[in-house]
């Protein structure tokens, strides 16, 4: 199979056993070259079906098709998850340098690769205003980073490989706004060659979109007009 282009989602349902239906009609569409929002309160499912998208739940019922045609289920789970980029609400940091959570591995191999990563994608403004710059020691947890610092770690370690479908839970939460400004201008560069869906309570994120689609009861809906729905949502 070629690059994802696109990923589709028809009549998705979920549930976890034994209980109610989380999902009942989910349906939206991803493609290359446009940033999706899935706009929902707490609980409403957005972070499960992120899960499903990353193959770790599966669907009850409705269907996934990859590029329009090849289902979804048939895409080996170790393959797919090789070519998504995902950064998940709780960003896992580990005890190591900056430049050790981004890459990954062997810093000796890939961490002029990697710094050069940061430099062209203009993280390394962020980065290297830290004590050791790239080589700061994060702490357990990434204690020594903020909140703000530890989800630009978390997106910095997805796009170093360089994914074609990019999915974002909450994402810039903990970020100011000059912060979220910057990765708001990094996404709509990359997003011509990458798909992206983010799931976000902010305004801004969701005014800057190509599509948004709102989760309630279960059940999605597209957005047509963004400003009254986000005024519901505040």
């Amino acid at each position: 199979m070629g690059g994802v282009n696109s990923l589709i989602i028809k009549d998705l349902a979920f549930r976890f056993a034994g209980k109610s239906q989380l999902l009942k009609n989910v349906s939206l569409s991803l493609h290359k070259g446009q940033m999706t929002v899935l706009l929902g309160e707490i609980g409403s499912g957005k972070s499960i079906l992120l899960q499903i998208l990353q193959k770790f739940n599966h669907y009850e019922s409705g269907e996934i098709l990859i590029n329009d045609t090849m289902p979804f289920a048939d895409f080996p789970a170790d393959e797919w998850r090789k070519i998504i980029g995902v950064v998940q609400q709780d960003v896992k940091i580990f005890n190591g340098t900056l430049l050790d959570n981004i890459i990954l591995g062997s810093m000796l191999e890939e961490g002029e690769k990697a710094i050069a990563f940061c430099e062209l994608m203009g993280f390394q403004k962020f980065f290297e205003s830290l004590p050791q710059s790239y080589f700061t020691i994060v702490g357990e947890e990434g204690i020594n980073l903020s909140g703000g610092q530890k989800q630009l770690v978390a997106l910095a370690r997805a796009l170093y490989r360089q994914p074609q479908l990019l999915l974002l839970d909450e994402a810039t939460s903990a970020m100011d706004s000059k912060t979220e400004s910057f990765v708001l201008n990094l996404l709509q560069n990359l997003k011509s060659s990458t798909g992206i869906l983010m799931v976000t309570h902010r305004n801004a994120i969701a005014q800057q979109a190509d599509k948004v689609y709102r989760l309630e009861n279960g059940i999605t809906h597209k957005v047509k007009n963004l400003q009254s729905t986000l005024v519901e949502l505040s």
